[in-house]
């Protein structure tokens, strides 16, 4: 299977291919494509004349081209004329590992799943590493977007720290680094000069040592970041904590695989959107949150997967919240402002009916302020009728319930109160 343009199909036991795998599907889409490189749309469309048009266009127009480019298809634009390599080196530049890697290479790697000779493909991360060194020194920058996931940086320190004094003294603006490590403690400490990279707007790091905080100025900081995703990053909680404190314009967070017990609190007028997918939730606490549209756990469980210890989470000031899920029964408990909504007792019997709804009493946001309520994976079993009952008979203002059905095309109900 490819993911971010690398093969992921070999899997020997080791669950590192899957988790990378799970990380590398939820990056963001790198915002040029090979697919289409111009030389094809020339070589099918040529001109009849033989005339050279495009070079003929005006400079803004042709770095607008060019800074569309894949950065190996802009590089070679150099080649054309003093013209063209002026233009090349004053644009802002795409540079997606993937795309430097030849076509015998991204063979190998597809045929990893097909019992390969592992010898062909142990040289071409570092093969890829020194090549994504060189396009990084050649072009003066600034750099528009740098997207590596196939590079193993393992004991490739002094590359990876001039890789951050590079992108820190070029401008990067969106950085994607993934480091494809072999097998879980194998981790290579990120450098503390990402912390100078202050241009930054978007940022996504994946199997990495997060660096050390403690010592940094009051002056580190990613004034302009807005967008930050952290995949199964060795990280300590206060590292994370000086993280939020110093990107004052976040407004999306995205943690995948946490490997530390997450215990996550923050106060910000920015953070619109949070995601903490396949990892070990102790504690989210939201106090003060203005414009939070979307909290969302996906396979987020209590302190070491086990059901009887629970994770809290707990909402203070966000007018604006949407979206608040996935919640399970039993592993989270939800706190909103003063109210603690907990669930229903089984009585040991391990079943919850509609007696012990009833005997919850009375819950202020249901009969008062629900709107709109939407069950997703529904299986029709009784305690899920039970309690689809007991919202029907006393949310007063609730205008839709939609039942999506597993596997099952969903159902939508208008519900109108009596």
């Amino acid at each position: 299977m490819l993911v971010g343009g690398l093969d992921l199909s070999r899997n020997d036991g080791d669950m590192t291919p899957v988790l990378m795998q799970q990380a590398l599907s939820c990056l963001p889409v790198p915002p040029v494509t090979t697919d289409a490189p111009l030389r094809h749309v020339l070589a099918a469309r040529p001109p009849q004349d033989g005339l050279d048009r495009i070079s003929n266009l005006p400079v803004k127009l042709l770095r607008d081209i060019v800074s569309r480019l894949p950065a190996k298809d802009a590089m070679r634009t150099t080649v054309l004329s003093t013209r063209w390599r002026r233009i090349c080196h004053s644009v802002p530049l795409v540079l997606v590992d993937a795309h430097l890697i030849p076509r015998a290479a991204t063979g190998i790697l597809r045929l990893l799943h097909r019992d390969a000779d592992p010898r062909d493909y142990r040289t071409l991360p570092l093969h890829l590493a020194a090549t994504v060194s060189v396009a990084l020194a050649v072009h003066p920058g600034p750099f528009r977007c740098v997207y590596v996931t196939g590079s193993n940086m393992e004991a490739q320190d002094a590359a990876t720290a001039r890789w951050f004094q590079l992108l820190a003294a070029k401008g990067i603006k969106e950085l994607v680094f993934m480091n494809r490590i072999k097998k879980f403690g194998t981790d290579v400490h990120l450098p503390a000069t990402l912390f100078r990279c202050i241009s930054l707007t978007k940022l996504y790091l994946g199997f990495w040592c997060f660096p050390e905080t403690a010592a940094l100025p009051r002056s580190a900081a990613f004034p302009y970041l807005r967008e930050v995703g952290l995949c199964s990053l060795i990280m300590k909680p206060q590292d994370l904590a000086i993280l939020l404190d110093r990107c004052p314009v976040l407004e999306k967070l995205m943690m995948i695989g946490c490997r530390w017990p997450v215990c996550l609190q923050f106060q910000t007028r920015s953070l619109r959107c949070v995601q903490v997918c396949s990892s070990i939730v102790t504690e989210i606490t939201v106090v003060h949150a203005s414009l939070l549209e979307r909290l969302l756990l996906w396979d987020a469980w209590g302190d070491g997967g086990r059901v009887h210890m629970s994770s809290k989470i707990k909402i203070g000031h966000a007018l604006k919240l949407r979206f608040l899920g996935f919640l399970v029964p039993g592993m989270h408990q939800l706190e909103i402002g003063n109210t603690a909504i907990k669930g229903p007792q089984s009585g040991g019997t391990g079943k919850v009916n509609l007696k012990s709804w009833e005997e919850a009493g009375p819950i202020e946001c249901i009969q008062r302020h629900i709107k709109r309520l939407v069950l997703r994976e529904f299986q029709g079993k009784k305690a899920e009728l039970n309690f689809l009952k007991f919202i029907a008979e006393r949310a007063q203002v609730l205008q839709k319930m939609e039942i999506v059905l597993t596997l099952v095309t969903p159902l939508q109900i208008r519900w109108v109160p009596s």
